[in-house]
């Protein structure tokens, strides 16, 4: 069963202003339940633009971790780091108080790295409270791929991945984690986009196109927003 709602608008920025003030919404709703969530993000071109206005609300971020659903394994200080744009955009004025859980280390390989990472995700509460997460060309999400192993994770919280198109070693929260999000976020911007997303709501198995995971949801927690 496929457990989703879809909004439309007529712009990508209006669809960005509703998203960042709906994720507004959801994390001080989360906040009154609770003294310390987890706020789960993506990186990407969207997540440019939506990180600063999330980072001028006046929330209370001393209370929230931030958690980056996958990394590429490149220098943090790389333009292709996902925890650089993390700090560089969303990590300023109020959001600046947020505790930032990366998923980067020392290692060589991303593979040697999963129990160092486990580590680090004992810090924050699961379920996500609250995720931020964009969909590919290709129907992935995070650095889970179509036709990747890694979709059939069942144990581990990150797994360790290689992007078949740019073959950077990557890692990433693993299928269960992002599935059992409390709330998830999902933006669909442009004609192709929307042309694949009715490819992925129809019937088929999650490896085919990994944010199947996410919206394949016994009670509709997936929210989409649509703009083209």
């Amino acid at each position: 069963m496929l457990g989703y709602s879809v909004k439309s608008y007529p712009k990508r920025l209006d669809a960005l202003d509703a998203v960042a003030k709906h994720l507004v919404k959801l994390l001080e709703s989360a906040l009154h339940n609770k003294s310390r969530i987890t706020f789960g993000v993506c990186g990407g071109r969207s997540a440019e633009v939506l990180f600063p206005r999330l980072a001028a609300s006046p929330l209370p971020w001393a209370s929230i971790d931030v958690v980056l659903v996958d990394e590429r394994w490149v220098s943090t200080q790389s333009s292709q780091s996902n925890e650089k744009l993390v700090r560089d955009s969303l990590l300023h004025g109020y959001a600046s108080a947020a505790a930032l859980v990366g998923l980067k280390t020392d290692h060589v390989r991303a593979v040697d790295a999963l129990r160092t990472v486990e580590q680090r995700l004992d810090q924050v509460q699961l379920p996500i409270d609250v995720l931020f997460i964009s969909m590919g060309d290709d129907g992935h999400i995070a650095s889970l791929f179509p036709g990747g192993v890694e979709n059939l994770e069942g144990n581990r919280r990150v797994v360790a991945t290689t992007s078949p198109s740019v073959p950077h070693e990557r890692i990433s929260l693993s299928p269960w984690v992002l599935r059992n999000a409390q709330r998830i976020i999902l933006p669909v911007f442009g004609p192709e986009k929307q042309t694949l997303f009715d490819r992925v709501v129809q019937r088929g198995p999650n490896m085919d196109y990994p944010v199947r995971h996410v919206l394949k949801k016994a009670n509709c927690c997936c929210e989409v927003f649509w703009a083209p």
